[in-house]
């Protein structure tokens, strides 16, 4: 089993085709300010607590509050169903699967982390791998909607 970490050293962070499918660190987006997306969170297969992780320039609206920069919706406590506004100067937006260990810190981009990302029109649907070194891409399945 390769260590995706080092093949994404080596690329220098930038996709990679492994086992015949493009694996990435991070998603980018293009939104409109002001515009919505919502997060639907699918299934988790793994020991670990699972999270998605969500930056832009600007800031993200969710339930009436205003929150800079990024926002982290862990499985365990967020909705299956959040919907966010997303309000970028840059008119984009990343997205990264992240995992807690048990040890109350955010982990992203080490050991076996990558993500699949499929996109249909408005939809994108991320099969994430966690820090454990496995190829199987379920340890946390989500889907995100770009809303009109």
């Amino acid at each position: 089993m390769p260590s995706f970490e080092d093949l994404f050293l080596k690329s220098k962070g930038q996709p990679i085709q492994y086992d015949g499918q493009r694996i990435q660190m991070v998603d980018r987006f293009r939104v409109t300010t002001g515009q919505e997306i919502r997060v639907t969170f699918e299934s988790v297969d793994s020991d670990w607590r699972q999270g998605v992780h969500l930056s832009t320039d600007g800031s993200f609206e969710v339930n009436g509050q205003t929150i800079e920069k990024a926002v982290v919706l862990w499985k365990d406590t967020a909705p299956p169903d959040v919907v966010l506004k997303v309000k970028s100067t840059k008119g984009e937006c990343l997205v990264k699967n992240v995992w807690d260990v048990g040890d109350g810190v955010m982990h992203s981009w080490h050991g076996g982390a990558a993500m699949v990302v499929e996109r249909s029109g408005s939809v994108r649907r991320y099969r994430c791998n966690d820090g454990k070194a496995d190829d199987d891409f379920d340890d946390l399945v989500f889907s995100l909607h770009i809303l009109d």
